[in-house]
């Protein structure tokens, strides 16, 4: 699944970079993707976008997107990116959106809550230290396959 990568290192802000500039997901409709980082450390500043449980949501917002745009990062070992329980991320999705695509951006939020907040997803999250990446984005695939 060409929207899924594997992140590298355990730095929240490389880790972002790495999404934003290797899911093909991303590039196909961000065209400046220094923008959209841009955008995505301000809403940073403003508070974590680390949900807990492994999971981040990384978002921006710019003019010129005709739809929302989402790239997911897996990390075997964790990234550093102060989620409010304090826990590593693994799952580092990275939403790109333009302000006027407001009710499909949180559509798309939503989608995303309502997959990783159901306790039985965890378990997939706990299997990925064990198996290897192409495995687990087969086990992705199916909650997943609308982001490509």
């Amino acid at each position: 699944m060409s929207a899924i990568i594997l992140l590298e290192g355990n730095d929240k802000r490389k880790a972002i970079r790495q999404v934003v500039t290797r899911s093909e997901n991303l590039a196909k409709g961000v065209r400046d993707t220094a923008r959209l980082l841009r955008a995505v450390s301000r809403r940073e500043r403003i508070e974590t976008t680390g949900i807990g449980h492994g999971v981040a949501i990384a978002h921006g917002k710019i003019l010129g997107l005709d739809t929302v745009h989402v790239g997911l990062g897996v990390s075997r070992e964790g990234i550093d990116y102060q989620a409010v329980d304090g826990k590593p991320v693994r799952l580092l999705f990275v939403i790109a959106s333009s302000p006027c695509l407001q009710a499909s951006y949180l559509q798309t939020l939503c989608h995303l809550l309502g997959i990783v907040r159901n306790p039985s997803y965890r378990t997939v999250l706990d299997d990925f230290r064990n198996v290897d990446f192409p495995v687990f984005c087969e086990k992705l695939e199916k909650d997943f396959a609308w982001l490509t």
